[in-house]
């Protein structure tokens, strides 16, 4: 029986992919045993690199994001502090007057805004997790949620295809237990006082 070539990609994360694309581009290069290559190697590590370069700029993409959120946090945390500072030195002025207080754009104590309603989820973003068969998820913050609803369908996704995953109590959450390989959809709503909001938009990423 002839040997067949195995490509054994289905468990490698991309970069692993094409690590092994880069090596058979390498042992190919100059192999007299296997000549001129249809696709040619200079196509080849054209394709290659322009993988690559796509992979790098969602590395850096994602790194910008995670630094501006840590931005977003710091930035909140100064600028509501000043906003607290703000609040005691009109309460001093006051006296008590809840008219003062109200004059000034705060709000008296013992009252409380109503939280708005939850809107849609949206910037839903998938990543490999830390092991094999996990997935972390991301989405935009909604301050009225008071937790949030995860679903999960397999490919191809339908409307009767999706299942509970979990409820997360942030904006982000690791779902376990995937098989590597399998391509995964994801949905996300927001659970507020008056009820759940709208599904995002579903988001797919293959297991690593």
């Amino acid at each position: 029986m002839k040997a067949k070539v195995a490509l054994n990609l289905t468990y490698l994360k991309p970069r692993e992919q094409l690590a092994k694309f880069q090596a058979a581009i390498n042992k190919c290069t100059g192999n007299t045993a296997i000549g001129t290559t249809n696709p040619t190697l200079t196509n080849c590590q054209s394709s290659l690199d322009a993988a690559k370069g796509v992979l790098d700029n969602i590395d850096a993409e994602e790194l910008k994001l995670t630094n501006l959120r840590v931005q977003r946090d710091q930035s909140l945390e100064m600028a509501m502090s000043a906003y607290g500072l703000l609040g005691s030195f009109v309460e001093n002025k006051s006296n008590g007057d809840p008219a003062v207080i109200t004059s000034a754009g705060f709000d008296v104590a013992g009252t409380r805004t109503p939280a708005p309603p939850v809107e849609q989820v949206l910037n839903l973003v998938l990543t490999a997790g830390d092991h094999d068969g996990a997935v972390d998820a991301s989405w935009n913050r909604d301050r009225s949620a008071r937790s949030y609803e995860v679903q999960t369908s397999p490919d191809p996704m339908s409307a009767v295809s999706w299942v509970a995953n979990q409820v997360a109590v942030r904006s982000s959450c690791t779902i376990n237990s995937q098989t590597s390989g399998s391509k995964l959809w994801v949905r996300v709503r927001a659970i507020g006082a008056d009820g759940p909001g709208l599904w995002s938009d579903p988001a797919m990423i293959t297991v690593a």
